[in-house]
């Protein structure tokens, strides 16, 4: 009777370990907080901000932004914060965003969200809408855009 315990002890044992070291990574909401942080301060310091020298902070070396369209690199990107600049008139960006899809593999995160500007100035407001899914990466315990794809939703 002994032997037959310990015989299904050891059984359970190695189903058990042999269970949890194929499975892939669990989701960690940890994590995906993380990165729906990463996507709000990118766009709160890139886009509302204009702060080209945030561009490193948050996105890979060969990140791209595929906009409607074009392609757009960090450089692309840098190029526009200094022309928004240049051209900026007191405007007020407020970004939110409602993320609905998330998966996780290993290292990299793909979230698919709506992203809603509102851009204020004075007593003037317009609301624009987008649809966009990000891919991020983790590379020495720090996540970083490497993907993103946005297209504008029409608002009647």
């Amino acid at each position: 009777m002994k032997f037959s315990n310990l015989f299904m002890l050891l059984l359970f044992w190695v189903l058990l370990s042999c269970n949890t070291s194929n499975k892939p990574q669990e989701n960690n909401s940890e994590d995906f907080k993380v990165v729906e942080n990463l996507v709000q301060d990118s766009f709160d310091d890139i886009w509302s901000d204009k702060k080209a020298e945030s561009i490193s902070k948050y996105h890979t070396d060969d990140f791209i932004l595929l906009e409607h369209g074009e392609v757009w690199t960090n450089d692309t990107i840098a190029n526009w914060c200094k022309r928004a600049k240049l051209r900026d008139t007191g405007l007020k960006r407020i970004n939110s965003f409602d993320f609905f899809k998330a998966k996780r593999e290993g290292n990299r995160i793909w979230m698919a969200y709506h992203n809603y500007a509102t851009i204020k100035k004075d007593t003037l407001e317009r609301k624009l809408q987008w649809l966009e899914s990000i891919v991020a990466i983790k590379k020495d315990s720090v996540w970083k855009l490497e993907m993103m794809h946005s297209t504008r939703v029409n608002r009647n």
